[in-house]
């Protein structure tokens, strides 16, 4: 796909996704996920950026040309996990059979009231990690959003999760606003979620190994956790098919210390160590990988 990823847009318009929401919460996810079937066949036979976007990563993670069914396949799982926030954001998680690894490392961050920066991709659903706090009890969640870019995402927090959407921390502020409104809440011991696959134009990238070959990925997160010096964790809900979700934590840092001198360097050394992480969980659940552009354009971020 040509062009920067924020060009793209938000596809679905205000109609549709009224229309979705309804349908899912009056008359059940069943009913909701029979729209999806139309959806992906739509996707896969005229959305043809979209199309090589997802035969281009299937090549990379199955090894192999991927079967038409599969590149269907694909677009459904986007489509059943887009359905399936409608029911996190309503708070609805009885619904589904959720599975928790890693959830342990909350508990002395929550002890010792300490933040931490989550880091998030577009990999299966990050509305799911809410059932964290849902089952290990108060645990303050921030996110950083931008509300200009995700104007249609933000509605929809609005509409069915206002509690949610009032911590959002809106990406579109100035840098030194930005990092001050994060330092704040950090301090007071909140869970900072973040997406780090993604780069926004202005922002600085570092290209490093994820499936084999060299991918963009932003500094700015592990700019943050530098500057802010707080723990990094690293957070994905995979969707597994039925109702079933697996959520993984893991710590990709305690907290990082460069000196003036090498900071390029440990950040590099950090980013390429998420990237290994998140090749990791895509091949547990290689469907969930939503990012439908050239991922591995090596064009710079404003080309």
């Amino acid at each position: 796909m040509n062009g920067h990823w924020s060009e793209q847009g938000e596809r679905s318009n205000r109609l549709m996704q009224t229309l979705l929401v309804w349908i899912a919460l009056k008359l059940g996810r069943r009913s909701a996920r029979l729209i999806l079937y139309p959806t992906a066949a739509y996707f896969l036979l005229f959305h043809g950026s979209a199309r090589r976007a997802s035969q281009n990563y299937l090549r990379k993670v199955l090894g192999r040309t991927p079967r038409w069914r599969e590149v269907f396949q694909h677009f459904l799982t986007f489509g059943t996990v887009s359905v399936d926030r409608l029911f996190f954001l309503s708070g609805r998680f009885e619904e589904f059979d959720i599975a928790l690894a890693g959830q342990e490392l909350f508990g002395p961050l929550r002890a010792n009231q300490q933040g931490a920066l989550l880091l998030v991709a577009h990999l299966g659903s990050f509305d799911a990690m809410r059932v964290l706090g849902a089952r290990e009890g108060t645990l303050p969640l921030k996110i950083v959003l931008d509300r200009r870019h995700n104007a249609r995402a933000a509605t929809l927090l609005d509409a069915l999760d206002p509690a949610l959407a009032a911590n959002i921390i809106d990406a579109g502020r100035p840098a030194p606003e930005l990092v001050l409104a994060l330092d704040d809440c950090l301090k007071n011991g909140a869970m900072v979620g973040i997406m780090a696959d993604r780069a926004r134009r202005d922002e600085r990238v570092q290209a490093v190994p994820f499936f084999g070959e060299p991918a963009h990925f932003p500094l700015g997160p592990w700019q943050l956790a530098l500057s802010l010096k707080v723990p990094v964790i690293l957070c994905c809900g995979l969707y597994r098919g039925g109702k079933r979700y697996s959520l993984h934590f893991e710590t990709l840092s305690p907290g990082i210390a460069a000196a003036r001198g090498q900071r390029g360097e440990v950040l590099g050394r950090h980013l390429a160590h998420y990237a290994a992480r998140l090749e990791h969980y895509a091949r547990l659940a290689p469907y969930n990988w939503f990012n439908f552009y050239d991922f591995w354009s090596h064009a710079a971020p404003d080309d």
